[in-house]
């Protein structure tokens, strides 16, 4: 298990504000957030004003998923209240209703009125750019229309291309959670993926979401380009991290997908993380350097014993290893 937050843990629910869960377990984000149109309302408005703190009044355009009003006005977060421009048009996802265990269905009204939702993990309320790819991403229907994968792959890609932080993290988990969507990706697309990995803005989180991503894409369409990113990131970072941050989550998929996208010529490299603060770090290196070549990894794993100054649990596991062959 990785030793840092996650963001995938988040990403397999989706619950409303005042800690309202969804019933069951989901996942791609859109289609959980379409699931429940007795609950959560999803439409397209234009922001009015915020009549009170921590509120903001929208004049609904167009409603996607379930009935509304002409007009709502919303209990939101304190980003998304900031952050959110009147007189610009945003894809919403609100509710009425908040949990109560209490009552039959599990749901009441919420006597404080509607709000915004928020997807868990994703670090934003679904208060999204009213760009023509996300309103096209919402619309009901699309993302389980078999028929429109090469479409909504790429209103996802470009859509992340986009600066917002929200919208950016709700498309790559979306992709990242249809692994029928990348198995359809194309030469083009794959191109695109390549320059949204090697942006600057990237975030660590996003950029380790699509790196898990991008390993299943047909490796004839992502070599060498992908394992090279993977090599630059693993150098960047090295092997010392601040362990409250999503670097050592970010260093562990490079390493799994060099493992996957990589081959022996890295042996060295990963030999590095062997060394790393984060045991998952670690372990990750060794098995892709185990599975390169097994006297390798016991060689390296003989000399970082010998070494010292290597995490106790590497320890552990460099031990195991060392006297049985196998990781576990």
């Amino acid at each position: 298990m990785r030793n840092t937050v996650c963001l995938l843990a988040g990403l397999l629910a989706v619950a409303v504000t005042q800690a309202t869960p969804a019933a069951k377990k989901l996942g791609p984000p859109i289609e959980d957030l379409q699931s429940t149109p007795d609950r959560i309302r999803i439409v397209v408005a234009e922001a009015k004003d915020k009549p009170d703190k921590g509120k903001i009044r929208f004049a609904i355009t167009e409603r996607l998923i379930g009935e509304a009003p002409e007009e709502v006005v919303l209990r939101t977060d304190q980003d998304s209240y900031f952050d959110v421009e009147p007189g610009q048009s945003y894809v919403v996802a609100w509710t009425y209703m908040r949990r109560n265990r209490g009552v039959i269905g599990g749901y009441e009204e919420d006597p404080a009125g509607p709000s915004t939702v928020t997807v868990l993990g994703l670090g934003a309320t679904t208060i999204f750019e009213g760009t023509p790819e996300m309103r096209y991403l919402f619309s009901p229907g699309v993302v389980t229309d078999p028929n429109a994968a090469d479409r909504v792959i790429a209103a996802l890609l470009t859509q992340m291309r986009r600066p917002d932080h929200r919208t950016r993290g709700l498309v790559i988990a979306e992709l990242y959670l249809r692994k029928d969507l990348t198995e359809k990706v194309s030469a083009d697309q794959a191109r695109s993926l390549q320059e949204i990995l090697q942006a600057k803005d990237l975030d660590d989180q996003h950029r380790q979401l699509l790196y898990d991503t991008a390993v299943r894409v047909d490796p004839a369409l992502t070599t060498p380009w992908l394992a090279e990113d993977m090599r630059n990131t693993i150098q960047q970072h090295g092997a010392q991290y601040d362990l409250r941050s999503f670097v050592p989550s970010l260093v562990i998929s490079a390493a799994e997908g060099l493992q996957q996208r990589g081959n022996a010529d890295d042996i060295e490299l990963l030999g590095t993380l062997l060394y790393s603060n984060n045991p998952g770090v670690s372990k990750a290196a060794l098995a892709a350097i185990d599975h390169f070549d097994p006297a390798a990894a016991k060689a390296r794993g003989e000399q970082a014993m010998k070494d010292g100054g290597i995490h106790d649990e590497t320890r552990r596991v460099l031990t195991r290893y060392l006297a049985t062959g196998k990781m576990r």
